[in-house]
């Protein structure tokens, strides 16, 4: 049996000493004001394209930092059941490898990517010193965490926006972008003699870790791993065309969710053969890339969710205005307003032209069906709606440059370019 019990009452009488650690408190400040920093860019997009934020950055800090710590809870477990030494995983490699990954493309800023490289490099080379079972498990731990945050927590406060297509369309879709703090509990494995080993060892189970340490113990010394505090932070993003953003952020996570599930079996299987660890080094990216590759594939392909052709259809609604008062909410096509009938945009517009009071909403949700009028006794316009673009639109985001991995080697070529242009100049 696993000592589940005991780890967690070690796990809990550890928090109130990491606590007390300074410098563990300043890292969890700087990434929360990253977190923040982030969803204040998010505000700061739709203040500039709608005149008014649709997100509030600090509802959203706090969130994300509750989910966090939940997400961090379920990291904290998996890498204490398999086992995993933060010493074999190489993680000055993997955010060097990361940050150079991002000149290409700032999605490549992820271990799945990083790690896959750093292994593939181990196993040829032998370089750096690292266990390559480890930084799969690690990456697919992330990952599970990511699923699963995906799945509560990303579709909330997606953003509407203005999307043209590879075929020159433009049609209604949302971005999601969370980003979340992740603070856990890792393991740090070391050598010690056995003789010297103290009363407040944990006996572990003989089939722990299932991720074994890089190197054998000698003879006379085994492992022993002690608890170590990290702070980590995880990022989402995404774009809903097709589909609702729950039923995209739910695709997603179940997508990762698979992805990390065949990685982590082939990093747990990599510790009895190199060429299980040899498939899961080039399962990492690709796998990863499969995942985006099957998301954006769709989205850039199927029929719309919300069209022009539907009528005028609310798209997103501001806080605190008459639409949000009425209660009008995304997929509401506005059929009638105080019984002038409403067929697009321009109807809108003209009804409202140059304002009504006491007004009566009839609309149809085109999602399910149910049809209600709503009613707001003050004046309008503003409304406060966002409604779905029709096909001559201009969008506000271009996928027509994303359709194949042309843009990748363009950009590599540029950035080989330049860095062979500054080698030639000198410092």
């Amino acid at each position: 049996m696993f000592p589940w019990r005991e780890i967690v009452e070690l796990i809990l009488e550890s928090i109130p000493i990491f606590l007390q650690r300074s410098e563990l408190l300043l890292l969890l400040a700087v990434v929360l004001l990253l977190v923040h920093w982030q969803y204040q860019r998010v505000a700061n997009v739709e203040r500039a394209v709608y005149g008014h934020p649709l997100t509030d950055p600090v509802r959203n800090t706090w969130v994300a930092l509750l989910h966090g710590l939940i997400g961090g809870l379920l990291g904290t477990a998996a890498f204490v059941f398999l086992g995993i030494s933060l010493v074999d995983v190489g993680v000055v490699y993997l955010w060097l490898v990361a940050l150079l990954l991002m000149q290409l493309h700032p999605r490549f800023m992820c271990f799945a990517y990083a790690g896959g490289l750093l292994s593939l490099s181990r196993l040829l080379f032998g370089w750096p010193a690292l266990s390559v079972p480890a930084v799969m498990g690690l990456v697919a731990v992330l990952h599970l965490v990511e699923a699963l945050l995906i799945w509560v927590n990303g579709p909330e406060s997606a953003t509407p926006v203005y999307v043209r297509r590879a075929d020159g369309r433009t049609v209604a879709g949302y971005t999601l972008q969370k980003f979340w703090p992740l603070p856990f509990i890792a393991l740090v494995g070391f050598l010690m003699p056995e003789n010297a080993l103290i009363d407040a060892v944990l006996p572990m189970p003989d089939w722990w870790p299932l991720i074994e340490p890089l190197g054998d113990a000698p003879a006379g010394q085994t492992y022993v791993y002690i608890l170590f505090p990290v702070v980590a932070a995880l990022g989402y993003g995404d774009i809903a065309i097709t589909r609702h953003p729950k039923e995209k952020a739910r695709r997603t996570a179940a997508s990762l969710l698979a992805y990390s599930g065949v990685l982590l079996f082939l990093a747990v299987i990599g510790n009895r053969s190199v060429a299980w660890q040899w498939l899961a080094a080039l399962f990492s990216p690709l796998g990863h890339e499969l995942v985006i590759w099957l998301g954006r594939r769709s989205e850039e392909r199927g029929d719309p969710l919300f069209a022009a052709s539907q009528g005028a259809v609310v798209l997103g609604v501001f806080p605190d205005s008459p639409a949000a008062e009425m209660g009008l909410r995304p997929g509401d096509a506005i059929r009638r307003i105080n019984g002038f009938p409403v067929y697009s945009k321009q109807d809108l517009a003209d009804i409202l032209d140059p304002w009504a009071v006491d007004v009566r909403v009839e609309v149809e949700n085109v999602i399910d069906g149910s049809r209600r009028t709503a009613h707001y006794p003050g004046k309008v316009p503003p409304l406060g709606v966002i409604l779905a673009p029709g096909p001559t639109d201009p969008g506000f985001m271009d996928l027509r440059d994303r359709a194949g991995y042309g843009w990748l080697w363009r950009r590599l070529t540029r950035r080989l370019r330049a860095w062979r242009g500054a080698i030639r100049r000198g410092p």
